[in-house]
C-alpha cells in the first residue's frame, strides 16, 4: 500500500529566511518586541494645521509688538492682522478635514476642559479668532474699506494685547500638544518642543510678512523684521540641537537616518543658517528677502512633518516606551 507523502515543513531557520533576517521565527515575535503604544494616524491635514496655527500666533505676537504710528511701522501692523485674521479662518478648516465632519469640531466646544491640552487648543484658537476678526474690521475702517465708525468697535489698545498674548499661546501649544502624551520622543521633549514651537513659529510669521511687505511695505521694517528672524530662528537651532543630546536614542527616529538628514537639510541648514547668511548680503533687496522666507517657511513645515513622522516610528518601538521619563 503506498501513501502519500506530506510536505516538508519549514524549520524555524527556514521561516527566518523566508523574512530575510536569518532568525528564528520566534525571535521578533515576544512579548517584548510588540508596540505597547498605538501610534498617531495623522497625516497632512495636522501637519498644517500645526504649521499654519503656528504663524497665526506668530503674527498676533507681531500685531502686538508693532508700532502704529504712520512713520514706524503701521505697515507692519495692517500686514499681521490680515494675516492672522486668515489663518484663523483657515484653521478650523484644516482641522475639521483631519476630523472627518464638522459636527465633531463643534463636539470639541461643548465643554471646557482644563486639564486637556487638546480642548485647551481648540478653545485657544476660538478666543483668537474674536479679536482677529475685530482687528481686521478696524484695520479695514483704517483703510477706507468700511465706514470710519467701525474702528471705534475694535479699540487697539484691546485688541493688540489680545492678539499678542493669546497668539503666543497658540504657538507655544503646537509644542505642548505633542509633548503631553505618551510617545516617547515627544514626552522626552516637555522642555524643548514647546520652546522651539514657538521661536519656529515667530521666525514663520516674520518670513511670511516680510514677503508681503516686499511688495506693499517700507525697506525700514522689512529689514527689522528680517533682524527679528534672525533672532527667533537661532534660538531655535540652539533649541533642537540642546533636544537632540538630551533625547539621546530615543531621539533616533527624528534626528537619525534618513528623516534626520533632512532635518538637517531642510531646516537646519535650508530654512535657518541659507537665510541668516541673505540676510547679511549687501544686496539683492526684495528678490533676497522673498528666497529667504520661502526656505524658513519651508523649513519650517519640514520640522512640522518631521515631529510627526518620527513620533509614529517612536511609538512602534517597545522599549522606547517603557523606558522611564526623565
Amino acid at each position: 500500500m503506498s501513501t502519500a507523502q506530506l510536505p516538508p515543513q519549514p524549520n524555524d531557520s527556514d521561516r527566518g529566511a523566508s523574512r530575510g533576517d536569518g532568525l528564528p521565527a520566534h525571535a521578533s515575535a515576544t512579548y517584548y518586541d510588540q508596540p505597547l503604544l498605538k501610534k498617531p494616524h495623522w497625516e497632512w491635514s495636522v501637519i498644517t494645521y500645526l504649521f499654519l496655527g503656528g504663524i497665526m500666533g506668530g503674527s498676533g505676537m507681531l500685531v502686538m509688538i508693532a508700532d502704529e504710528r504712520p512713520e514706524r511701522e503701521a505697515d507692519l501692523a495692517r500686514s499681521a492682522r490680515y494675516v492672522a485674521f486668515a489663518l484663523a479662518s483657515a484653521c478650523p478648516l484644516v482641522l475639521i478635514s483631519h476630523l472627518g465632519r464638522p459636527e465633531r469640531f463643534l463636539n470639541m466646544l461643548r465643554i471646557v476642559k482644563f486639564k486637556s491640552v487638546m480642548s485647551m487648543g481648540v478653545w485657544g484658537l476660538i478666543a483668537f479668532s474674536g479679536p482677529a476678526t475685530l482687528a481686521v474690521l478696524g484695520q479695514l475702517a483704517r483703510d477706507g474699506v468700511l465706514p470710519k465708525w467701525v474702528a471705534a468697535l475694535a479699540p487697539r489698545a484691546i485688541t493688540k494685547p489680545l492678539q499678542g498674548v493669546l497668539g503666543a499661546f497658540i504657538a507655544g501649544y503646537t509644542g505642548v500638544l505633542l509633548s503631553a502624551t505618551a510617545i516617547p520622543v515627544w514626552g522626552t521633549g516637555k522642555r524643548h518642543l514647546p520652546a522651539f514651537s514657538v521661536c519656529s513659529s515667530f521666525a514663520g510669521a516674520c518670513a511670511l510678512n516680510a514677503a508681503i511687505l516686499a511688495f506693499a511695505g517700507t525697506d525700514r521694517t522689512r529689514h527689522k523684521l528680517e533682524r527679528l528672524e534672525l533672532v527667533a530662528s537661532t534660538a531655535e537651532l540652539i533649541l533642537l540641537e540642546a533636544f537632540r543630546q538630551h533625547a539621546g536614542s530615543t531621539g533616533d527616529p527624528m534626528f537619525g537616518g534618513a528623516r534626520g538628514r533632512k532635518l538637517r537639510t531642510h531646516t537646519q541648514l535650508g530654512g535657518i543658517i541659507v537665510p541668516a547668511l541673505l540676510g547679511r548680503l549687501p544686496f539683492g533687496g526684495k528678490a533676497k528677502t522673498l528666497l529667504a522666507s520661502a526656505l524658513t517657511l519651508a523649513g519650517g513645515y519640514v520640522l512640522r512633518e518631521t515631529l510627526i513622522e518620527a513620533g509614529k516610528d517612536s511609538a512602534d518601538d517597545p522599549r522606547a516606551a517603557s523606558r522611564q521619563p526623565e
